[in-house]
């Protein structure tokens, strides 16, 4: 039976470790390496991984200094020994069959990838092409850019990092990269994992300039997708123009004042929130508003406080 490695980045989590551990432990499917890194924690979490660990061996616990989820998960990865790999967050927790109902997906037909839901369940399972997979990321419906919904095999990551530099988005970059090394994929309709609103998550915290660091990620996707996926050029635009609508609007929330990465966004809002509504991948609420938010910032801003 394969080895299955769980990796699980660590900050600041101590009040849902348990109940996270707790559901990596007792999976049904036994034959797993736990590896958690606690990366800067003053909240007490490595105390209590450290605790937990000595209940099962197959726990591995390592800490290093705060230097963000990115470089985390790049370190967990080279920890990994498991032939696949399922990320987690530690303020998250999984079914207990999920490793097991997602092991025995994958050997149906050697799948490269095995993705689940997390919040909406799809009324039935479905396989992709490469290609058919791309097109999906891209409109980022029913398979997104997370790592934390996907059973993968672990040498599609071999040469690839995320970027340090990049704090939003992260995860999308190293999903794409995954998927130009992939034959075919399996998205299952059924939900396996619980995804917990933590108002001190990354993705919760107050706005800042680290979320301008997603530009990097969905520019870089563009690129490569003119270059190697010409036929989805404009749904890979469109997406771009999504993204930064939602960076715009979470700033303009948050009453951030325009400056030259507020204007570098709405110039690509500009220049590709047309093909939002060309392409159909996102509502037409978010088409108008792209228009608004790219051109009238101010006047963006006095509507998102009223969307609170």
């Amino acid at each position: 039976m394969p080895l299955v490695s769980i990796l699980v980045p660590v900050y600041n989590t101590a009040p849902y470790l348990k109940e996270c551990v707790d559901s990596l432990t007792g999976q049904t499917y036994h034959d797993l390496q736990i590896v958690f890194i606690d990366d800067g924690s003053t909240d007490g979490s490595r105390a209590i991984l450290e605790e937990l660990a000595r209940r099962d061996k197959r726990i591995e616990v390592f800490s290093q200094p705060n230097c963000g989820v990115g470089a985390t998960r790049n370190h967990l990865l080279d920890k990994a020994r498991g032939e696949f790999v399922l990320f987690v967050d530690s303020d998250d927790w999984i079914e207990l069959n999920t490793v097991e109902t997602l092991l025995k997906e994958q050997q149906k037909d050697d799948y490269d990838v095995v993705s689940f839901q997390i919040s909406n369940k799809l009324p039935q399972d479905t396989d992709y092409t490469q290609e058919q997979v791309v097109k999906l990321f891209l409109e980022h419906t029913t398979f997104r850019g997370s790592l934390c919904d996907k059973l993968i095999k672990t040498h599609l990551f071999e040469g690839l990092q995320t970027d340090p530099g990049v704090y939003y988005g992260e995860d999308a970059l190293l999903v794409w990269q995954v998927l130009q090394r992939v034959k075919t994929v399996r998205v299952l309709g059924q939900v396996l994992y619980h995804y917990r609103v933590n108002l001190n998550s990354t993705s919760r915290q107050k706005f800042n300039g680290k979320k301008f660091t997603a530009y990097t990620t969905w520019s870089s996707i563009v690129q490569d997708t003119i270059e190697s996926w010409p036929q989805y050029r404009d749904i890979a635009r469109a997406r771009f123009a999504c993204e930064m609508t939602q960076i715009l609007r979470a700033a303009a929330i948050s009453g951030y004042k325009s400056d030259s990465s507020i204007r570098l966004l709405q110039e690509v809002v500009r220049k590709d929130g047309p093909l939002i509504r060309k392409t159909g991948i996102s509502s037409a609420k978010m088409s108008m508003y792209a228009w608004l938010v790219s051109r009238h910032y101010w006047l963006a801003r006095q509507v998102s406080q009223h969307l609170r």
